[in-house]
């Protein structure tokens, strides 16, 4: 124990003789660990901000979307478009559907004697508010009166309010999206940024029948959007709407469904996954530094070696086992990795606050993510200190005596 403890001693004072080179080898471990912590904590904070977005939204979403497939690289409609007769049997024939939507989405410009913003125009029904859970701050919402003369009245998003409207109330006064006029009847609530960087607030919403006419030029829809009538019937409403469809697209039995149906827990598994995957690609390129600062610390530690040859000799001569020597430069790469580690982790604590006060966008610092980190610091140590510290440990006593 006590020769132990005089390795430890040696170790540390060799370090402390060189703080400079010491320090700039530490650097990489630093950066690396901190790197790590922050890019898994900020996949962690995206993929909590998607999930808390989407349950916003309630517990008993449906999505039904025309099947597509990839070819080539483009997605190609596989069934047949959801249209108004689709709509109107699911409104007037679902028992465990509460509310159904339609949806048409089209790009337009919206313009203001302001300016003009390129933005999304969602054609829907006076279902979706409720669906959506989307709350009106000012005005109001359109009806389904509205919807069935095709008024041209719509809401606008908060960002559309601040950069065409100055800010100030758009109720009341005209919007026009492309050459169309709009007169706007309510201000969408706030929703805010999603946790992969897409506005919320950044859309117009209209009636689904004057986005059909007078934008669109189509009479099919892109996806219609529904509510269970409560939580536990959601697998019960999936079924109904199913056979639904199939039956108003005149299926055989034998034939897959042209149609997708993507429930509330579906959309949180397939958004987690997403994100997930995002984390471990993101961690893995920053990895790539701890790599690096683990390259630097084995080659100031082959420099520290052939710096002290006559001192290894000296205390090889003076019968010092292999073992001593090894674990001695063992103990001061796994020091210099250590204490990188943890000034790494402060260093991704104190990043993940600061991308917090600057962009507002929370990053719980996940504590798994500096198990990670600290542990791949350690193992770096371990891994690229040994190649040097076995090397001091096997050099023959007289010729490193000899050695100038």
């Amino acid at each position: 124990m006590r020769q132990l403890l005089k390795t430890f001693k040696v170790a540390f004072q060799a370090i402390n003789k060189n703080r400079t080179r010491s320090l700039l080898t530490m650097l990489g471990i630093i950066i690396g660990v901190g790197a790590v912590i922050m890019t898994i904590s900020a996949g962690e904070g995206a993929t909590q901000q998607v999930q808390d977005q989407i349950s916003g939204l309630g517990t008993n979403l449906l999505i039904i979307q025309v099947k597509e497939e990839r070819r080539g690289g483009i997605s190609v409609r596989k069934g047949k478009e959801l249209t108004k007769k689709d709509y109107e049997i699911l409104r007037d024939n679902s028992v465990w559907l509460e509310k159904v939507s339609p949806m048409i989405v089209s790009g337009g410009n919206a313009i203001t004697s302001q300016g003009n913003k390129t933005t999304i125009i969602y054609g829907v029904s006076e279902d979706y508010f409720s669906i959506m859970s989307r709350d009106v701050d000012l005005g109001e919402a359109f009806s389904e009166l509205d919807v069935q003369l095709a008024k041209q009245v719509c809401l606008v998003g908060k960002t559309i309010k601040d950069e065409l409207f100055g800010g100030e109330s758009p109720v009341g006064r005209t919007l026009r999206i492309d050459k169309v006029p709009f007169t706007v009847v309510g201000l969408l609530e706030e929703q805010g940024q999603v946790g992969m960087g897409g506005d919320q607030d950044d859309l117009v919403v209209a009636p689904y029948t004057t986005v059909q006419n007078r934008l669109a030029g189509s009479t099919n829809f892109n996806v219609f959007m529904a509510s269970a009538v409560t939580e536990d019937k959601i697998d019960d409403a999936e079924v109904e709407v199913t056979d639904l469809l199939r039956e108003s697209h005149k299926m055989l039995s034998n034939q897959e469904d042209d149609f997708e149906i993507t429930t509330q827990v579906e959309l949180n598994e397939i958004t987690g996954e997403i994100t997930g995957i995002l984390t471990i690609l993101l961690g893995a390129v920053a990895s790539i530094s701890l790599l690096v600062g683990g390259i630097g610390i084995m080659n100031i530690m082959l420099v520290s070696v052939t710096e002290r040859t006559r001192e290894i000799g000296t205390r090889l001569a003076l019968g010092a086992r292999e073992s001593d020597i090894l674990t001695q430069f063992l103990i001061e790469a796994i020091t210099l990795s250590a204490a990188g580690g943890i000034l790494g982790i402060a260093f991704g604590i104190i990043g993940n606050q600061i991308i917090y006060k600057a962009t507002d966008f929370y990053i719980p610092t996940a504590g798994y993510a500096i198990a990670i980190g600290f542990g791949f610091a350690a193992l770096i140590g371990v891994a690229f200190g040994y190649f040097p510290a076995r090397k001091a440990a096997r050099l023959n006593p007289i010729d490193a005596l000899r050695y100038e």
